[in-house]
């Protein structure tokens, strides 16, 4: 039979309270401080990861905005090129225009001073044969077949 007594009873008692008490002082409080330190390592480690990604997207951002910057200034940097390119295109074109114009007129100058050269030597010989057929007239003979004479000569002269 089992045998309750009070003795027993108080005793188990107080062996439960005194583990209870000894657990609590040697395993419950250091397990505690355990946990919380390594609460506080959490804490900080994830305090540090919110601070780098914070900085990280700062950075992205302002990696962004420089690219943004790189890519206006990309877009200016062609579009004065492009600016440029075309003066000096018109520039070129400008100076061939001029150019050509000074060989047109210089060439119309040197045509025309040649065409007067040819004009006065062909003067020059159209005189001379008049002359020629002027002293034969006077001084040979008269008549139709004299002046068809020098008209063909003066004709076979001024073809050359």
């Amino acid at each position: 039979m089992i045998n309750i007594s009070f003795w027993n009873i108080l005793w188990t008692v107080f062996n439960l309270l005194l583990l209870y008490i000894l657990f609590r002082i040697f395993f419950f409080k250091p397990i505690a401080n355990i946990i919380a330190k390594r609460q506080e390592e959490a804490n900080e480690i994830y305090d540090k990861a919110s601070k780098k990604e914070s900085e990280a997207e700062e950075l992205k951002e302002n990696y962004e905005a420089k690219l943004v910057s790189v890519e206006e200034e990309k877009k200016q940097i062609i579009s004065d090129a492009r600016k440029s390119a075309d003066s000096q295109y018109q520039k070129i074109l400008s100076d061939a225009k001029e150019d050509a114009r000074t060989i047109k007129d210089t060439a119309i100058q040197e045509a025309t001073q040649e065409k007067n050269k040819i004009i006065a030597g062909a003067k020059k010989e159209i005189a001379d044969l008049v002359v020629d057929a002027t002293s034969k007239v006077v001084a040979g003979q008269h008549g139709a077949s004299v002046d068809s004479e020098l008209f063909d000569e003066f004709l076979g002269k001024a073809g050359e």
